[in-house]
C-alpha cells in the first residue's frame, strides 16, 4: 500500500516537472523565434519628432530617446532589413515653402541618422532608404484635435478643421478664435507631435512582399503617432495656387525717445535676403511757458541706416507660431545723420546748433505679437556739434545771440539707443504648391 503510494507521488513529481521543463523551453524560445520572426515581418512604423523650426534629431525631445532605443534596437537585430521609406512632416504654423523646406530637410537627417546607426553586416544600401517630404501635416492636425481638444469651443474648431477650404483660410479663421488664444493652445499643446518623421521598415528581401499595404499598419503600429494616412508617392507636386505673406517694409517708432517727447518715425525697406535701408527723422518742437517761449525743446534730424541681417532665413518665434520672412533677428548697420537743434529752459540753458554723425549699429529684432515686432538696437560712433549760447530778453519775445560763447564739441562714443516698437507691413504673393 505504501509503495503504491510512494510510486503515485513520484509520478506526479515526474510529470510536474517534465511540465515545468517545457514550459521553460518554450519561455526561453519565445523571443529568439520573436527576433527570428522579425525578419519574416513585413514592415514596422517608428516615429521621431523634432523642434519647432528645427531639422536635427534631439534625444531628449518627447519621447524620441524611446523611439531612438527601439530604432538602433531593430537595426542592429535585423541586418536583413530590405528597405525604409522615412515620410517627414512640419507642423502647419508657419509659411507654406518654410515647412516644405523643414519637412525635407528632417527628411534628409533621419536618413544621415539610419546610416550612422546601421550595423557592419548590414546589406541595407543608401540607395533603398527613399525619402518623401509631405509638408504639412493636416490631416496629422485634424485627427489630433478629433481626438484630444475638448475645450468649450470645440464645435467651431472642428468645423474649420473639417470645411472645404484652402489651408490658409483655415489659419486665419482659427486666429480669430478668442482673439488668437485658441491658436497659440493648438500650437503649445497639439502640434508638438506634428511635426514627425514616420519609418517604414520593410524586412523581406523578397518582391511580393514589398508589394505590402502600408496603410493597414499605421492603426495598430503605434499609438502615440499622430501621421495621416500615407499619400501617393507624388507629394508637393500640384499646380495650386498658394498666398504667402511678403514683408514689404516695416514703419517703427523709438520708445525711449517718444517718453522723453522727442517724436520720431523710421521706415525700412528689406533688400533681398541680407540687406535693408532704414531712414528715421525726429521733429520734436515744442515751447511753452510766458509768452511761449520761457521753454522749447526743438530737434529736427533726419539719417539713413544700411543694415545686414544675420540670418536671411525666415524664422517662427517661440512656441507661439509667429511668422516672420524678413527683419528679424541680428544685425549690423552703418549709419549717417544730420539736424538742427535749440534747448531753453528759462535763462539756465539757452543754446543752439546743429549736428552730424556717423557710425555702426548693431541690434536685434524679434516678433512679440501677430503684427507687431520689438526692436533693440545700440549705435557708436562720432559726432561733431557746432553750437552757440543766447539769452532771451526780460519778456522771452526777443534772442540775444552770445558772440563768445560758441564753438564745436567733436564727440567719439555711444551716439543713440532705440528700443522700438515695429509695424511690419505685408502683402499676399503667390506660390505654386499642393497644402
Amino acid at each position: 500500500m505504501l509503495c503504491a503510494e510512494a510510486r503515485y507521488r513520484n509520478m506526479r513529481f515526474l510529470k510536474g516537472l517534465v511540465i515545468l521543463l517545457i514550459m521553460g523551453c518554450c519561455g526561453a524560445l519565445l523571443p529568439l523565434r520573436a527576433y527570428a520572426m522579425s525578419d519574416s515581418l513585413s514592415h514596422e512604423t517608428y516615429s521621431l519628432y523634432y523642434i519647432l523650426d528645427r531639422i536635427n534629431i534631439e534625444e531628449d525631445y518627447l519621447d524620441n530617446a524611446f523611439q531612438i532605443s527601439r530604432i538602433r534596437d531593430i537595426l542592429t537585430r535585423s541586418p536583413r532589413i530590405d528597405s525604409i521609406a522615412v515620410y517627414a512632416y512640419a507642423s502647419p504654423e508657419g509659411s507654406y515653402g518654410r515647412n516644405v523646406w523643414l519637412a525635407q530637410k528632417r527628411a534628409e537627417a533621419a536618413k544621415q541618422f539610419i546610416l550612422s546607426n546601421m550595423p557592419s553586416r548590414s546589406t541595407l544600401l543608401p540607395e533603398n532608404i527613399h525619402l518623401y517630404p509631405m509638408g504639412e501635416n493636416w490631416q496629422g492636425l485634424q485627427e489630433e484635435l478629433e481626438q484630444n481638444y475638448h475645450r468649450p469651443n470645440r464645435d467651431k474648431v472642428m468645423r474649420i478643421m473639417r470645411s472645404n477650404v484652402g489651408t490658409e483660410t483655415k489659419k486665419y479663421r482659427l486666429r480669430q478664435l478668442d482673439n488668437g488664444y485658441t491658436y497659440h493652445m493648438i500650437i503649445k499643446d497639439h502640434m508638438p507631435r506634428l511635426r514627425v518623421a514616420t519609418w517604414i521598415c520593410i524586412y523581406v528581401p523578397m518582391a511580393d512582399a514589398i508589394t505590402i499595404s502600408v496603410k493597414e499598419d499605421l492603426t495598430s503600429a503605434d499609438a502615440q503617432l499622430v501621421v495621416p494616412e500615407l499619400p501617393t508617392f507624388t507629394p508637393l507636386e500640384s499646380t495650386t495656387e498658394l498666398h504667402h505673406r511678403k514683408t514689404i517694409m516695416a514703419v517703427k517708432t523709438n520708445l525711449l525717445y517718444d517718453a522723453l517727447t522727442l517724436l520720431n518715425y523710421s521706415v525700412e525697406v528689406p533688400i533681398g535676403k541680407r540687406y535693408s535701408a532704414l531712414l528715421y527723422h525726429q521733429f520734436p518742437w515744442w515751447r511753452w511757458g510766458e509768452a511761449n517761449n520761457e521753454y522749447c525743446i526743438r530737434f529736427l534730424s533726419l539719417g539713413a541706416e544700411g543694415r545686414w541681417w544675420f540670418k536671411p532665413q525666415p524664422r517662427l518665434s517661440g512656441e507661439r507660431g509667429i511668422w516672420r520672412d524678413k527683419l528679424v533677428g541680428h544685425f549690423l548697420g552703418l549709419y549717417a545723420e544730420s539736424g538742427k537743434w535749440d534747448f531753453e529752459f528759462g535763462r539756465s540753458v539757452c543754446h543752439q546748433g546743429e549736428h552730424w554723425s556717423v557710425g555702426l549699429s548693431y541690434g536685434f529684432s524679434m516678433p512679440i505679437g501677430k503684427r507687431l515686432n520689438l526692436e533693440f538696437s545700440l549705435s557708436a560712433g562720432y559726432a561733431s556739434i557746432p553750437y552757440r549760447k543766447y539769452a532771451p530778453s526780460e519778456d522771452y519775445e526777443h534772442l540775444w545771440r552770445d558772440p563768445v560763447k560758441h564753438g564745436r564739441w567733436n564727440y567719439f562714443g555711444p551716439t543713440k539707443a532705440q528700443v522700438s516698437l515695429v509695424l511690419p507691413i505685408t502683402v499676399k504673393t503667390k506660390k505654386g504648391g499642393d497644402r
